[in-house]
């Protein structure tokens, strides 16, 4: 199935379940960003709006992006690789047109990087929406984890003991699963660094309720049998990837961040995956200080487009 499932811009499809398959055909040969996956898109973008709306522009997607709370940053993006320059112009005269903002949002470097008349735009990075790329070799074996990180884990590991420490996949199909991620996750919720507001607390029920249908994998951590921690994921077409969604979890003395992302990056490692992409930190500095000390290789960095002054 190819693109022919969605409307030719300025008409626009509403994205629902049954899209899964032809979404995902479109974006297979594209980095892992976390803003255009399907699963994403589903959960996070346009609550109140019926759900993410798309269309076909010379072979490339147009995506309208919204949150709630985050008008500033809303509009149009375009991903993909072909015939840039004239899509981007259909864009910004549909715009001005309509008398609306002149621009593109949350575009990925690489359509940027297909820009083949540079003069005509300026491309502006959008640092609160770069995506974060950590290697799981940082965390995982305990050797590559430096000083008094890897003493600290060594500790809580010899005083909880591993062998009391379980990680497993739960079958989200299962109602009395789906309901235990929901109600630890709302119990912890604005605890430590469980901190979400409404809109992630939206997206994370939804992607909870619908895992099986979205793709999304689970990761329970499990300590003497009670679940302590959850990771929900997406594996998407880049097998070396593992592309973040949520993570909450509770947190002790005993339970800190550190053992945490360890025991995470073993059950990553553990099936072959080499990065995983945290997301972004969407301008808030406690967060983006939380990740930048998780040392990221690299980011997907992402764009907004206005025409050239």
């Amino acid at each position: 199935m190819t693109g022919q499932a969605f409307k030719t811009f300025p008409e626009f499809s509403k994205l629902t379940l049954a899209d899964k398959s032809a979404y995902e055909a479109l974006i297979k040969d594209y980095p892992p960003i976390a803003d255009i996956t399907f699963a994403s898109l589903m959960t996070w973008w346009n609550q109140l709006d019926g759900g993410p709306s798309v269309s076909m522009l010379n072979g490339n997607l147009v995506i309208a992006y919204w949150l709630p709370g985050d008008e500033k940053h809303a509009g149009f993006s375009l991903i993909g690789t072909e015939h840039i320059d004239e899509s981007i112009c259909t864009i910004f005269d549909y715009l001005r047109e309509k008398g609306d903002q002149v621009r593109l949002v949350n575009v990925p470097e690489l359509v940027v990087g297909n820009i083949h008349f540079p003069d005509l735009f300026t491309p502006i990075e959008e640092r609160n929406y770069h995506e974060y790329i950590v290697p799981v070799s940082k965390y995982y074996p305990l050797k590559n984890i430096l000083g008094h990180r890897r003493r600290k884990i060594e500790r809580q590991l010899r005083h909880i003991g591993e062998e009391n420490i379980v990680i497993k996949s739960l079958d989200l199909r299962s109602t009395d699963n789906k309901q235990l991620l929901l109600q630890t996750g709302y119990t912890w919720w604005q605890k430590n660094i469980n901190n979400f507001g409404k809109v992630e607390k939206e997206a994370m029920t939804k992607a909870i309720v619908h895992a099986d249908k979205l793709g999304f994998e689970n990761a329970c951590l499990f300590i003497n049998d009670e679940l302590r921690g959850f990771c929900l994921y997406q594996l998407p077409r880049d097998k070396r990837y593992a592309i973040i969604a949520h993570v909450k979890a509770t947190h002790r003395a005993l339970l800190d961040f550190d053992l945490i992302t360890y025991e995470f990056a073993k059950w990553f490692a553990d099936r072959g995956i080499t990065y995983v992409n945290l997301n972004s930190d969407e301008g808030l500095l406690p967060l983006r200080m939380f990740m930048l000390t998780l040392g990221p290789s690299n980011f997907f960095r992402k764009y907004k487009i206005e025409p050239a002054p």
